[in-house]
Formats: C-alpha cells, structure tokens, sequence
C-alpha cells in the first residue's frame, strides 16, 4: 500500500506564460551543478532547448500577425514543464532518502523548488533550526512566498540585509559558531507592500 511521503517536493508555477518562462530559467539555473543532483536527467542543455523554444513561440503569438498559434505554444511550453517534472520527481527521491527535514529542505532549495510537509504540526511559525552544512541554519518563516530578512549580532542595533527568500524558508550560510545572532522577516506583499518586521528571534551554532 502506498503512502503519502512526510515530504513532498512542488513547484509553484505561475499562471502566465511568460512567468513559467521566468521560473523555468531559475530552476535550470539550480541544477546546473547541483552538488545533490549529480547527473540531470533532461540534459541541462536539453532543459535549455526546450525553454528557449518556449520562449520563441511565446513571443510568436505577441507579433501582428501571430507567426505562432497558441496550440502550438502551449506544445513547446508543455514540454519544457514535463522536463520541470522530470527534474521534481528526482527531487522527490533525493528527499524521500534525506535524513532530516533540515537535508530535506537544502535538497528542495538547490532545486528551486519548495517542500510541502504532511505532519501533524499547524500552521508554520517563525524558527531557526541547525543547517546542512557547518556554519549554517535553516530560517523557517511563517507564511509562504517571499520575504525579505535581516541579519543582526547585537539584538538590533545594527542589522544587515540578506538576499531574500522567495519560498518562506532559507538556508544562511558562513555564520561563527558559539556566537549569538538574530533573524528577522517581514512578507513581501502586492503592490511593493511588505507586512511588519517580525520580532527579533536569537539562535546560536553550538559545535
């Protein structure tokens, strides 16, 4: 009998055309070498075809007249989508074999992609947890989508930027082991809206 994995790698594809086109371009960025995904099956190159003539069509069907139906777009935006499933189910199973959920999500995130998590847990919460590599954590922030986050070693006083998530949760590299820090987010919203800042949450790598 089969089961539903604690696990489950998605991908959130946007609706428009040209925004697949985007995230496409972003996932084959992710398993050009991929230190987990040792050989891509399609090719990054194949991957890479197939997104450009994706891109070629789309924009046939913009010219006056079309010198591309919709059908047949959407044929060359449906291939390069089986290839983005192709890509998420070898996600899947580097996933179903991780030891932790913290391996889990670094698996997920070189692939571009997000885990959806089936446990019994409610909604997610704002947490710091040990990372995948030395010096590093996971940020788990509550919401999904993106956020922007910042860094401080003084609770505050000074802060610094960090490259935002655009899936709710991130991995922080090169941080001092036995030494203090402080993250916090704010959700980027419609419209160049953003929520408030979360409070300050404390963590510390311990060897």
């Amino acid at each position: 009998m089969s089961t539903t994995p604690k696990y489950e790698v998605v991908v959130h594809m946007p609706d428009a055309v040209a925004d697949k086109i985007v995230t496409s371009n972003g996932i084959k960025e992710s398993v050009t070498d991929n230190s987990f995904y040792g050989t891509p099956s399609p090719t990054v190159l194949a991957f890479g075809i197939d997104i450009q003539a994706a891109t070629d069509a789309e924009a046939g069907t913009k010219t006056n007249p079309p010198t591309v139906t919709v059908n047949n777009r959407d044929g060359k935006v449906n291939k390069m989508l089986d290839d983005i499933e192709s890509y998420r189910l070898d996600c899947q199973k580097l996933v179903n074999v991780a030891p932790d959920e913290t391996t889990a999500n670094a698996i997920a995130q070189s692939f571009n992609m997000e885990l959806k998590t089936h446990t019994s847990r409610g909604p997610r919460q704002d947490e710091i947890l040990e990372g995948p590599l030395p010096n590093s954590v996971l940020y788990r922030m509550k919401g999904t989508g993106p956020h922007q986050i910042q860094l401080s070693w003084d609770n505050g006083v000074t802060t610094e930027g960090l490259d935002p998530s655009g899936k709710g949760e991130k991995v922080i590299n090169g941080l001092d082991v036995n030494k203090n820090f402080w993250l916090r987010n704010r959700q980027i919203l419609p419209k160049d809206q953003y929520s408030d800042w979360t409070d300050w949450k404390k963590f510390a790598i311990h060897k």
